[in-house]
Parts: C-alpha cells; sequence; structure tokens
C-alpha cells in the first residue's frame, strides 16, 4: 500500500470508525435496513466562499454527527450564489436552521424577521473574540450572531518589491504599483461595490456621511477612485471574467512574480502558497518568508480600514430541539479544533473531495482570540501577526439594503471600468 493510500486510510478511519460506533450502525455495513434512522435534521446554510469548501463541509457534517447520532446535519451550499437576492438560491431564501451570515446582511435578516437573539448559551465571550468580530454581531444592543470569521481587503506585497514608503493614500499605492503592478481583480458587482465602500469610508469616516446617501445613489467622485485602479493592472487579468470566476488565479499570478503587488482577502494567501508548492529552482517563485502586508488606501484621504464578519446566526423558526441542537453546533465550530481543522484543509478528509488541497494553511481569519496565539497556526502562516492587529480594529458597517445597494453600485462601475481610461 502506498503511503498516500495508508494516509487516507488512516483519516477515514479516523472520521468513519467513531461515528459508525456512537450510532450503533454494523460496522460492516452488510445489513442496510439495520441503519439507524436520525430522529431530528438540523438545516446549516454554510458561508461557501473559504478555501475547499467542499472539504471543510464534510468535515463539519461527519464532526457533527458523530458527536450527535440523534441528529441529521444538513449542510446547504450556496456556492452558486449567495448575495444576489433577485434569484432562488440567495442566502435570504435558503430554508435553514442555522445561516451563517455575512454581516452586510445582518440588518436586513433582522428586519424581515429571519433571525432572532442568539441564545447564551452557543456565544463566546466578548473577550475571547476580536473586537471588529464581537461588534459585527450586535445590532440595538442585543447579540444576533456567532461570529466565526472575519474577513477585509489588504495589499501584499514581496520585500523584493517593497514600498520605498508607507502607503497611506490611493496616490501613494498608485505610485507603488505602477503600470501593470498591481494584481487585483476589477469584476463582479460584490466586488466592486464592496471597493466602492471602501473607498467611500476612507474619504468620509462618518457612516452617516456615506449611508443612505453616498450608497442609495452612486457618487462619481468616490466611483472614480475604483476607476483609477484600472490603470495600475493589467485588463488581461482583472478585467477577465474566467479568471473572476475561476478562484485562485489572482494568488497564482502573484506567487509567479506577474506584478508587484496582490489586493485580496487574507485567504488570498492560500492560493499564493498553493501555488508556490509547484515552483521549482529553475522556476521560482516569490518567497514565502518574503511576503508582508499594507493598509490597502481606496481614495487620497487616507486609509479607514472596513471588515466584515461571517457569523452563525439562529432562525426564527428554530425552536425547542432545533435551538439545543444549534448550540451544539455553534458550540462545536467555536472550538479550537475545529477551527484548527478547517485551517488546515490538507489535513481534511477525502471520501467525496476529488482533489485534495495542498498541505498549506487557508489563511482565513478566525473571529475567536486564542488561533494568532497557537504555534502550529502562527508556524505555518506567520503574517497572523501582522493581519491580527490590522482586522481586529476595523469598522463593521451594516445597514438596511446595503447588499443590494452596493451590488447595483458595482454593476455600474464594471460598466464604466469597459469604457477607455481617460
Amino acid at each position: 500500500m502506498s503511503l498516500r493510500a495508508k494516509f487516507i486510510t488512516i483519516v477515514l478511519a479516523s472520521i468513519i470508525f467513531p461515528a459508525v460506533i456512537a450510532r450503533g450502525q454494523d460496522a460492516t455495513a452488510s445489513n442496510p435496513s439495520a441503519k439507524q434512522v436520525r430522529p431530528r435534521k438540523l438545516r446549516v446554510a454554510l458561508y461557501p466562499f473559504i478555501p475547499e469548501f467542499q472539504a471543510a463541509a464534510e468535515y463539519v457534517k461527519f464532526r457533527y454527527e458523530a458527536e450527535n447520532p440523534d441528529v441529521a446535519l444538513d449542510i446547504i451550499d450556496l456556492r452558486t450564489n449567495y448575495y444576489d437576492s433577485t434569484l432562488d438560491n440567495y442566502i435570504g431564501n435558503a430554508h435553514a436552521d442555522v445561516f451563517e451570515l455575512d454581516s452586510v446582511l445582518l440588518r436586513d435578516f433582522i428586519a424581515d424577521g429571519k433571525i432572532r437573539e442568539m441564545p447564551d448559551g452557543a456565544l463566546l465571550p466578548p473577550d475571547q473574540l476580536l473586537s471588529n468580530a464581537d461588534r459585527g454581531t450586535r445590532l440595538d444592543g442585543k447579540r444576533y450572531g456567532a461570529a466565526h470569521w472575519v474577513c477585509r481587503n489588504f495589499l501584499f506585497y514581496s520585500t523584493a518589491d517593497a514600498p520605498q514608503k508607507p502607503i497611506q493614500t490611493l496616490s501613494d499605492l498608485e505610485a507603488f504599483a505602477g503600470p501593470a503592478g498591481l494584481i487585483i481583480d476589477l469584476r463582479g458587482k460584490s466586488t466592486l461595490g464592496e471597493y466602492y465602500l471602501m473607498a467611500a469610508l476612507d474619504r468620509y469616516p462618518d457612516w452617516k456621511k456615506v449611508y443612505p446617501d453616498k450608497i442609495a445613489t452612486l457618487d462619481t467622485a468616490i466611483e472614480a477612485d475604483i476607476l483609477a485602479l484600472k490603470k495600475y493592472c493589467d485588463t488581461a487579468s482583472c478585467r477577465n471574467k474566467v479568471l473572476h470566476d475561476y478562484t485562485g488565479t489572482h494568488g497564482a499570478e502573484f506567487a509567479r512574480k506577474r506584478g508587484k503587488a496582490l489586493v485580496g482577502y487574507s485567504e488570498i494567501l492560500h492560493d499564493v502558497l498553493a501555488e508556490s508548492s509547484n515552483c521549482s529552482s529553475s522556476d521560482p517563485c516569490v518567497a514565502i518568508d518574503k511576503l508582508r502586508v499594507a493598509e490597502l488606501p481606496l481614495d487620497d484621504a487616507g486609509s479607514r480600514p472596513m471588515s466584515w464578519v461571517d457569523s452563525f446566526t439562529l432562525s426564527t423558526g428554530c425552536k425547542t430541539s432545533c435551538v439545543d441542537d444549534a448550540t451544539r453546533f455553534i458550540s462545536m465550530m467555536n472550538r479550537d479544533d475545529t477551527y484548527m481543522a478547517l485551517l488546515f484543509p490538507g489535513s481534511l478528509s477525502f471520501l467525496t473531495v476529488e482533489n485534495p488541497s495542498p498541505p498549506v494553511p487557508a489563511y482565513l481569519l478566525p473571529a475567536k482570540v486564542s488561533l494568532y496565539s497557537n504555534p502550529k497556526l502562527t508556524d505555518a502562516a506567520p503574517l497572523y501577526k501582522d493581519l491580527k492587529p490590522m482586522v481586529e480594529n476595523a469598522d463593521v458597517p451594516t445597514d438596511r439594503s446595503l447588499n443590494d445597494d452596493l451590488r447595483k453600485i458595482g454593476k455600474q462601475i464594471d460598466k464604466d471600468l469597459d469604457k477607455p481610461v481617460p
């Protein structure tokens, strides 16, 4: 038996056998009729846009069902759509007991009566969470979410191409990147709408000056900040729909030294590391130990970082035993061992995953503080020490129809980016 086959066998055994024993099933599976019927089902809509989602979902299902033999976990996969409220498979149309919800939608879900205040048993104390993770789950004095991931856009570069001075304004960013030096995705309604909001918050640090006026109607002065970025990226890459849809390409481009700086969430580093694992001495990539991170100002007024928080929220239709099942699920997801499994997707099981992830960290940002001092994680992913202070004090905007309004703005910016650069 090959080493790979042995490894797969061990992984399968570690996941399946405890679950089989707990469920009282026949380990030989020779009598299908003897399979135990689980009396309850818990429906969970996981946030889908993370590295190796399929493997993560499989791991979560097996782990939860092994620990809760009386509950079947039904994971709702919304990778084909999560944010578009005009489509049936929008997160707001999902029939779930637990929604892993992006904070951009939090106000809408509360106003529409979709979610309820969280029970204390499903929540970590605030001092165990990043500051923005705690703030991003509260509205009107109530906690509506159990924070899971936090995210924001950063600027990544190599010390081989380090900026000569700190990047504090959009002009500084443009001077550093130079023509075609910026690797950035300038497609997609949600992506472009988010950049617009970042530029708006950089220019107007008071939320009341941004919302609703600058969101309900596109401000062309703010839009100009985003349109200007096109001059500093290779349009064959940053305006390419195929590359936009094929997650991981821009990180791979940066790994192959096709630009000076890379824009993206922290998990884009997973793509950089995965591509670097394919490099060789004759075809070198960016040196992993030379990676650095900086702020990403999108206006000349400076940078006021904003972030999102993905948190587990509870449907108003989830009651009695459903609340207990959901609380156990969220408590499991809050544990360090669960986080660590998801942060190293290359270690996850291969039951239904055809192409296992390379053994590199996911570089997602946990909402839980303890992970940032876990030596196994920080040794494998040393940029966590720099990412933590850059994200924990960031703003977490949410308001009525913010998601829909930003997507409308993003759609208009997408059209305007097709016009010739003046």
